[in-house]
């Protein structure tokens, strides 16, 4: 008896070549499609102040700002983004006004409480940065939700008379993870 190996043809080598090349490029054109989907942004404009907010946020302008983007699809506690802007006297700084506005969010935000506070510079400008967390809970006492704890930070920037706060809330569970996003908002914001 004669053993006969049989070995893979030359056609045979190349079809499992191209599988994995075409495995390979597939995911790889899937990852940067998505990406592409994640990072688009609209452009926003009002008040001499311009942005690029992610695509498919809700936009509105409450409690004063000039715009407030909301991501619906957040699983707790919407993660938010807001730009805000106040007439302050000229020798005013973003130090100052940062008082102003964390006075004005322990007044308004339940369980507030300062995490940190430094100053930074913002795409060459400097500003005021602020971190802290809140306690957000649904009054209607027909929906039980437990409450959810929230980090945000302000940055305050002081220009020409007016301070500019741009703002970043999400649930403390997603806040780091949504962070990049929130930086190049950051980046985009022009005044």
């Amino acid at each position: 008896m004669s053993t006969y190996m049989n070995k893979p043809s030359l056609g045979d080598r190349y079809a499992e070549i191209t599988v994995v090349v075409v495995t390979v490029i597939a995911l790889l054109t899937g990852w940067f499609y998505k990406s592409s989907v994640e990072n688009r942004s609209v452009a926003f404009e009002s008040d001499g102040v311009s942005a690029a907010v992610p695509d498919g946020w809700l936009q509105s302008q409450a409690d004063g700002d000039i715009i407030r983007a909301t991501d619906r699809a957040s699983a707790s506690f919407p993660t938010t983004y807001a730009i805000s802007k106040l007439a302050v006297a000229t020798e005013v700084t973003p130090v100052q006004a940062a008082s102003f506005q964390t006075t004005d969010r322990s007044q308004q935000l339940t369980g507030f409480r300062v995490l940190d506070q430094q100053t930074v510079l913002v795409n060459g400008q400097e500003a005021y940065q602020v971190s802290y967390v809140f306690v957000d809970y649904n009054p209607n006492a027909i929906q039980a939700d437990i409450p959810s704890v929230v980090r945000g930070v302000d940055y305050i920037f002081v220009k020409n008379g007016q301070a500019i706060t741009v703002s970043y809330w999400a649930d403390e569970h997603e806040y780091e993870v949504g962070l990049n996003l929130f930086n190049r908002f950051l980046s985009s914001v022009k005044f």
